[in-house]
């Protein structure tokens, strides 16, 4: 049996990122962020926490992709994640290898179990902060909740 997936719900506040937008899909942001994440990287010289974004999810699957981090520069944009509730998963896989599987896995369920478990909807706006620096890697994937009917 598979051991369960720990929701979390949290209220953060507002929080400006910097970093680069792409027009992407959701089968290839999967990858798309990869090479996203290494263009900021080299303009902008963060080495530090990530944070991956999507939103603006269109009928065909198509969505607007945010790849940054903490720190501003050149020919890099603003981004500020909006204060408000958020459905939050954090993954932390025992051996890297097995990173992906697990990330697949905790998304899943968070977009398409847990709201009918929980009677809650999530909105379009999916962030995922990855902090693979520390002794222990982690990935938190975040949905902004809307609001309780």
């Amino acid at each position: 049996m598979a051991k369960p997936i720990d929701v979390t719900i949290k209220n953060l506040k507002e929080q400006k990122v910097y970093g680069l937008w792409i027009r992407s899909s959701l089968t290839a942001a999967g990858t798309e962020w990869e090479n996203l994440m290494t263009l900021y990287s080299r303009r902008s010289g963060d080495r530090g926490i990530r944070f991956v974004i999507r939103e603006n999810t269109d009928e065909k699957q198509e969505c607007d992709l945010f790849c940054g981090g903490l720190t501003g520069g050149e020919e890099i944009s603003e981004f500020e994640i909006p204060a408000g509730e958020y459905a939050s998963v954090t993954v932390t896989p025992k051996f890297g290898l097995f990173l992906g599987s697990a990330i697949e896995n905790a998304d899943f369920y968070l977009r398409s179990e847990w709201p009918k478990e929980a009677g809650r909807r999530l909105d379009d706006l999916r962030v995922e902060i990855r902090d693979m620096l520390g002794k222990k890697p982690s990935m938190e994937i975040l949905y902004r909740l809307l609001p309780e009917e």
